[in-house]
């Protein structure tokens, strides 16, 4: 049985953002954590580890490395954690999102570095 390949390119530019949300208010308020869109998310999860993947339930440390114009990037430790079906950063993320200043409306984009081991972010506008 043959299989055919679909070798067909497209114009679009190539987008390396898996996942991306706008900013509520309640993603940069004093809550602490932002709610990532599950069905996006559900993209990412096969790319990391098992058991990263198998303690979401108790919550797991990540790095995010956020990817900045020029020669600029900070990095930070967040917990990732699954609860109630849905898939949220906390544990860093008011202090990271408002050092870098972002707002109301603001979209950004994150997907799973598989050679770092870690997500990488970037506010796309």
């Amino acid at each position: 049985m043959a299989q055919e390949l679909d070798l067909e390119l497209g114009l679009a530019p190539y987008d390396p953002w898996v996942l991306k949300k706008n900013l509520s208010e309640s993603d940069l308020s004093g809550n602490g954590f932002v709610i990532l869109p599950k069905q996006d998310f559900d993209k990412i999860i096969p790319q990391m580890e098992r058991g990263l993947v198998e303690n979401l339930g108790n919550g797991v440390e990540v790095k995010v490395h956020i990817v900045e114009e020029g020669h600029e990037s900070d990095d930070y430790t967040l917990t990732l954690l699954k609860c109630r079906g849905s898939y949220m950063l906390r544990g860093g993320w008011y202090n990271m999102v408002k050092a870098k200043g972002y707002k109301p409306n603001d979209e950004i984009g994150l997907t799973w570095d598989n050679w770092t081991r870690r997500f990488l972010l970037h506010h796309i506008k």
